[in-house]
């Protein structure tokens, strides 16, 4: 059996339409994931609990998106004679003419911009988590031994039970 060229058109652009959308979201996504990131860096507290829910909320239509995306993944898979689940990487290189260039360069480009999705937000957290230590540290000042106030040179928390911000003996 062959490959019917036309049918296979129409399912890529179908298919492209759907990568086009995963990819609008990711960028919305990239650019609120720095949003945050700033709101972090600056101190800006009072906004950080809106930002994390439009993250939220745009994560969960990414999730709906892909599902559309994985729906019309089979039907262009199916019209180049490839099993359902084929990747993208397979539908590129089976597709004709220009689909192959553009569904390459939407994975190509889905690939990147995971990647720099997943270093933000690794580096977010990161910048969270130092938040939280800090936090920690300063209440600590306050709160008496059972924190810690000072970290080893190996970046581990050192309890000192005498080292206080204010006098507590009166």
């Amino acid at each position: 059996m062959k490959v019917d060229n036309d049918m296979a058109a129409m399912a890529c652009a179908e298919l492209s339409e759907s990568l086009w959308r995963v990819r609008d979201l990711l960028e919305l996504l990239a650019y609120r994931v720095e949003v945050q990131r700033a709101l972090v860096e600056t101190g800006r507290a009072t906004w950080i609990a809106r930002s994390t829910r439009e993250v939220d909320q745009l994560l969960a239509e990414i999730r709906t998106a892909e599902l559309m995306r994985a729906i019309e993944t089979a039907p262009a898979a199916q019209a180049l004679m490839l099993p359902d689940d084929a990747s993208l990487g397979e539908i590129a290189a089976a597709a004709p003419a220009p689909w192959d260039h553009v569904i390459g360069e939407h994975r190509h480009a889905l690939l990147e911009a995971t990647s720099d999705l997943t270093q933000a937000a690794l580096a977010n957290r990161d910048l969270l988590a130092s938040g939280a230590r800090a936090v920690e540290d300063v209440l600590a000042q306050f709160s008496g031994p059972h924190t810690s106030s000072t970290y080893s040179a190996s970046g581990t928390p050192e309890h000192d039970p005498t080292r206080r911000l204010f006098d507590q003996s009166s």
